[in-house]
């Protein structure tokens, strides 16, 4: 037989349970990890004609993050390099891309991510996509989530380089 005082360190025993699984849950979400803001890029690396009017690109993509919030945003002024590659098929008027990024801030932790998208091709041509947290260091041990974002190219340069910008959770 179950005398009271089991029954109430029982039911407290469980309460404290409870409350701790909902505060560590809630504090273990409550990082919001949606950086709103732009990331200018420069994209670097070889660009293979499959045929006439349609190249495959190869390389890294990098620059610097500029969260919308500024000083203290998630990100802001971090460092991002994002080996990738790049189909652009001028015939079609189609773009396609993906790769992985590698955010670094000031102070040297990183959060990783894999990304994807496809767009229109030319200057000002626009290539709505996702990305995802694949993993992270320091402050972004533990990292996750989905994303959008918009690659924008700029200028698709006759050495094979290319330059733009893309928007964050816009």
């Amino acid at each position: 037989m179950v005398n009271k005082s089991m029954f109430d360190a029982c039911r407290n025993t469980v309460a404290v349970i409870v409350v701790s699984l909902l505060f560590g849950l809630s504090s273990a979400h409550a990082q919001d990890w949606k950086a709103t803001g732009h990331f200018g890029w420069f994209g670097i690396g070889k660009a293979f004609q499959i045929e006439e009017g349609h190249f495959y690109w190869v390389g890294e993509f990098s620059g610097t993050f500029f969260s919308d919030k500024g000083e203290g945003g998630l990100f802001h002024l971090a460092g991002i390099k994002c080996p990738a590659w790049y189909d652009l098929d001028v015939n079609k008027g189609t773009t396609a891309a993906g790769g992985y990024c590698i955010v670094t801030d000031i102070e040297g932790d990183q959060a990783y991510l894999t990304w994807n998208n496809t767009g229109t091709a030319g200057p000002g041509g626009r290539g709505p996509g996702t990305f995802e947290y694949t993993g992270g260091t320091g402050k972004y041990a533990g990292i996750s989530g989905k994303n959008r974002f918009v690659g924008i190219t700029q200028v698709n340069w006759a050495d094979g380089t290319t330059s733009g910008y893309a928007t964050w959770n816009r």
